[in-house]
């Protein structure tokens, strides 16, 4: 990306003072990231105003800032806005308009990395692809992300988080993807959302812009989102494991790291393997072969680049320390991502015990009771055979769980009671809310 300042002010309505020639090749939020080229996008929140550091941002050689507030003597070019973050998403949008390329929106309550790391694997098999870094799929990432999209590249593979009721619309706009995929609707969110039907029709906000007839691919075997049906304007393609997909994996062949199956589309059987472990990777490299073929890249190749998949940092990844195996998925938590951890424990073939460690799981709402309640109960279902609650809200899992469930207020306090427990041949599985840092958990025990 590059842009002068005095085009940024244009495209997003703001006033410029100042040298409006100089050049901007990036946006940042963080004061700390400044560098030559780049441009301040200062962010009232709850404890800091960015705007407080507009004068350290050009003292380390910003090349631009927006600004909500009238700035005194600044020291380089500033665009005056009344919101910055909207600022930012005008000019991400009038941006996007310039490529003509198929850029996938991804969005779902839980998986969406996931699902975006391995549909970028099969999209790159044959188009050069720009693809979200990390997880920068909010408002301000978003915009972040699209801005990232070069000259030179073919496809976008976007990702597109929401929290609150407005926000898929105002991304949207910014992205307007040419193909949609929505991984599933849980109750992530739930507590400004209020209802799971409320989520589907938020996230189907993704669609606004697509095509006439563009393709929307659905989880099928997710209830509200195999209900869907196609129209005029907006095509539902499914995939999962039914029979109502019209992407379906057959023949499934599972272990601890992996599943190798059969996917069956329009009368062709292409063999996969996805190195990751879960029914719900599966319909995650689904999506990514549905999508790869809907912009234009063979099956064959987007396999085997799917095969290629390794999990981002905290997310399922699976290893062994001391003859223990130890199942990383600390990034985050919610009853729908619990429940497939879960499940990946319980399909883990171990000679000794499976311990799964639950923290809280957080924006719930009036669900949090019942949420954690009932991972207990499905923890105890999958034949887990203890649960170490971390947490106040972790007392409702220890409780749905029962009486062999144990219960600690810290992450250290769980950690030095497992070391007391766990033995080689066991199986140990960490997840939580990032703000719970069970991660903290994970490194105690490789550490011995």
């Amino acid at each position: 990306m590059k842009m002068t300042v005095a085009e940024i002010a244009a495209l997003c309505g703001g006033r410029l003072e100042g040298d409006g020639s100089a050049v901007v090749t990036a946006f940042y939020t963080d004061s700390r990231e400044t560098q030559p080229g780049k441009m301040c996008v200062p962010i009232r929140g709850e404890r800091t105003d960015a705007h407080h550091f507009i004068p350290q941002v050009f003292a380390a050689g910003a090349a631009a800032t927006f600004s909500e507030v009238l700035l005194e003597d600044p020291a380089g070019p500033v665009v005056y806005v009344a919101d910055s973050r909207a600022a930012l998403q005008k000019v991400a949008a009038c941006y996007r308009e310039r490529f003509s390329i198929p850029v996938i929106g991804i969005t779902g309550s839980v998986g969406k990395t996931t699902t975006k790391e391995m549909v970028a694997l099969a999209v790159s098999a044959g188009l050069r692809t720009m693809k979200t870094a990390g997880n920068a799929n909010s408002q301000i990432g978003l915009p972040m992300t699209v801005l990232r999209i070069a000259p030179e590249d073919e496809a976008a593979v976007v990702e597109m988080g929401v929290s609150m009721p407005g926000e898929m619309a105002r991304i949207a706009r910014v992205a307007k993807p040419t193909v949609a995929v929505i991984t599933n609707i849980g109750v992530s969110h739930i507590e400004f959302m209020k209802t799971r039907e409320n989520i589907l029709a938020e996230k189907f906000r993704i669609a606004d812009y697509l095509p006439a007839g563009g393709a929307v691919f659905v989880n099928g075997d997710d209830d509200l989102l195999g209900a869907l049906e196609s129209t005029p304007e907006k095509q539902i393609v499914r995939f999962g494991l039914g029979e109502n997909c019209a992407w379906r994996a057959v023949e499934l062949d599972a272990d601890a790291y992996g599943t190798r199956f059969v996917c069956l589309h329009d009368g062709r059987r292409t063999p996969v393997y996805v190195p990751a472990a879960g029914e719900h990777n599966v319909r995650n490299a689904l999506a990514a072969l549905a999508v790869a073929d809907a912009v234009g890249v063979p099956q064959e190749a987007a396999a085997h680049a799917v095969a290629q998949y390794e999990p981002p940092a905290m997310r399922q990844q699976i290893r062994e320390a001391g003859g223990v195996t130890l199942i990383d998925d600390t990034y985050n938590a919610s009853p729908d991502s619990m429940r497939a951890s879960l499940k990946i424990l319980s399909d883990l073939k171990v000679s000794g015990k499976r311990y799964a460690v639950l923290a809280d799981m957080l924006e719930l709402g009036d669900y949090a009771v019942q949420g954690h309640r009932s991972t207990g109960a499905f923890a105890a279902e999958c034949g887990v055979d203890c649960v170490v609650g971390v947490g106040p809200l972790a007392k409702y899992i220890v409780e749905g769980f029962g009486p062999s469930g144990v219960w600690f207020a810290s992450n250290a306090e769980a950690a030095a009671y497992l070391k007391t427990q766990v033995r080689p041949g066991d199986a140990v599985l960490c997840k939580g809310s990032r703000s719970m840092h069970t991660d903290e958990i994970i490194r105690a025990l490789a550490a011995g």
